[in-house]
């Protein structure tokens, strides 16, 4: 089994969106990419084929999320509660994490191993709160941070 591999950082949601997907190898090209999943927007998950599709519960504000891929679940605190898990097709390993304005660099990485199954689980913590919170500092606060916090593991199986 391969070592723990993690990468954490800060995106910047527009319509309270964010996606993972993978880049295309040659023979992938028909493959739908993240954003033509059907995106059910009464979830806070949607799992395609080799892409995911997170819901939050604020519109617009920068949220931390961390990708790790290993073969147990991180140790977190009470606060995060599990959004739940998910088969996952991995093919090229090379993810893409991008929001409705684009990939997020820092949060692009080849964390995956190609051509190998995973299961996706998901954490949250704030979801409960966010959106309150966000209709309180809209207008008075900019950027709004802190209202979430992701993390999405790769499971090894």
């Amino acid at each position: 089994m391969a070592a723990e591999r993690c990468v954490s950082g800060t995106a910047s949601l527009d319509r309270g969106m964010f996606a993972i997907d993978q880049k295309r190898r040659p023979l992938e090209a028909g493959r739908p990419d993240c954003w033509e999943l059907e995106i059910d927007f009464a979830s806070a998950v949607t799992v395609g084929d080799g892409a995911a599709v997170f819901n939050s519960n604020a519109p617009s504000h920068d949220v931390v999320v961390t990708l790790r891929c290993a073969g147990e679940p991180p140790r977190l605190g009470g606060e995060f509660v599990e959004l739940g898990g998910w088969p996952f097709a991995s093919y090229s390993g090379d993810l893409v994490f991008s929001t409705i304005d684009g990939p997020e660099p820092e949060l692009c990485t080849q964390l995956l191993d190609a051509d190998r199954e995973y299961r996706v689980r998901a954490w949250a913590k704030g979801r409960d709160t966010a959106r309150e919170a966000f209709e309180r500092l809209q207008g008075q606060v900019f950027p709004i941070t802190g209202l979430e916090e992701y993390v999405i593991l790769f499971e090894t199986t």
